[in-house]
């Protein structure tokens, strides 16, 4: 029935000589995920174009789609965010895997990660701080954590089953020695001047801070890359598959970390 579904997909087809309809409307089931895909055949000018594309977010919100993957170099999003459809993003994703992208970001860059320093900052200690923390806190050096005040309880689990003790609360200078800093949430970094930054909040730019991680591509199991396989948006969709519980964040693996796309 109409409006059961959450995602949408939007491709854009190749000509098609056999093909007549303009946009056409399937359902695509991705790791038992519905998601309703639009395909739309390159219009004439922009002007057709345009039309077709609006017909297609029209088709979406019909089904009752408030979130879509679109191709990359899509400029057109704005076209569909007119009627309540935004792009879905792979946030999520990244949060969830954090402490998987910060050991690829230590392996990448030659770092021992049992020489390393490592700071967790956020302004509360939220489900994927403590993931990351659990991740990183038993194979470096040492972990200081800075979550508002919280972390209490999962510091005292590594103490007490793995005999890792965490800095919390840890003060400036402490935080100054960090070769290697992860925000969450509203937080900022802070750690030595040259230190690696993965940023997983809100905040993406901090002055004399750079993004060590912009682009991360993960590997999946064979199923879910070839359910996968077609859709441009892959860090968006399987951020979509984790949220949904199709797929476990122990599923992924992190591929490699790219500066850009």
């Amino acid at each position: 029935g109409r409006g059961c579904f959450l995602f949408g997909l939007l491709t854009i087809a190749e000509k098609d000589a056999a093909r007549r309809a303009a946009v056409e409307c399937a359902v695509r089931d991705v790791c038992g995920v519905r998601i309703f895909e639009v395909s739309v055949l390159p219009g004439r000018g922009p002007l057709g174009q345009r039309r077709r594309l609006q017909r297609a977010a029209r088709q979406m919100q019909r089904a009752g789609v408030r979130r879509a993957l679109f191709p990359e170099e899509f400029l057109q999003q704005f076209l569909f965010a007119k009627y309540g459809i935004v792009a879905a993003r792979g946030e999520y994703l990244r949060r969830m895997t954090a402490g998987k992208i910060a050991r690829k970001l230590l392996e990448q860059n030659g770092m021992d990660p049992a020489a390393c320093h490592v700071a967790l900052l956020g302004d509360h200690m939220s489900a994927e701080l403590r993931g990351a923390l659990m991740e990183l806190a038993l194979h470096v050096r040492y972990t200081m954590l800075c979550a508002g005040g919280g972390g209490g309880e999962a510091c005292s689990v590594l103490r007490r089953e793995y005999g890792v003790s965490v800095a919390r609360n840890a003060g400036a200078a402490l935080l100054k020695t960090a070769e290697l800093v992860l925000t969450f949430g509203d937080a900022a970094p802070c750690g030595a001047p040259d230190c690696l930054w993965l940023p997983c909040g809100s905040v993406h730019e901090a002055e004399g801070y750079r993004n060590a991680a912009p682009v991360v591509r993960y590997s999946a199991a064979p199923e879910v890359e070839a359910a996968m396989e077609g859709i441009q948006a892959q860090n968006a969709l399987l951020s979509l598959l984790l949220e949904m519980g199709a797929v476990r964040v122990n599923e992924l693996e992190v591929a490699e970390i790219a500066q850009n796309a």
